[in-house]
């Protein structure tokens, strides 16, 4: 069986300037999972295919080989996606599998932390939370 993804992924890799090491770094996973990736020893689950597609500004189609066109499809034309921030999917992944209530406190916290943040004018103002018991 062809291995399109790994091939994709290594492509998309190398065409940004990256080192397996870079990515791994940028995306959070092993550098021997990638390797294994781009080899074709392993398939990214679909998580992880969005992961890939969000990062290079790809669709998951072009991942899988179902089109060659390297540009996402949007809602609007002309509209294009940049990778998101690295720190955004470091966030994804650690959301992931939380309780509902767990989920509900977070988005809680995430609100509070948006109009501090919205007050001090987005000034980069790094604030602090303490636990208390």
């Amino acid at each position: 069986m062809e291995n399109i993804i790994g091939a994709r992924i290594k492509y998309l890799r190398e065409h940004a300037g990256l080192t397996q090491r870079e990515l791994t770094e940028k995306l959070h996973i092993g550098k021997s999972t990638l390797s294994q990736y781009e080899i074709g020893d392993r398939t990214p689950g679909p998580d992880m295919q969005r992961k890939f597609a969000q990062f290079f500004g790809v669709s998951v189609d072009f991942l899988l080989g179902l089109t060659n066109d390297l540009t996402p499809k949007h809602d609007q034309p002309g509209q294009t996606a940049a990778p998101p921030d690295p720190a955004f999917l470091e966030a994804i992944d650690c959301l992931e599998g939380m309780s509902g209530d767990a989920l509900a406190t977070a988005l809680q916290c995430l609100h509070a932390i948006k109009a501090l943040d919205d007050a001090n004018g987005a000034g980069g103002n790094a604030v602090l939370f303490e636990k208390h018991a």
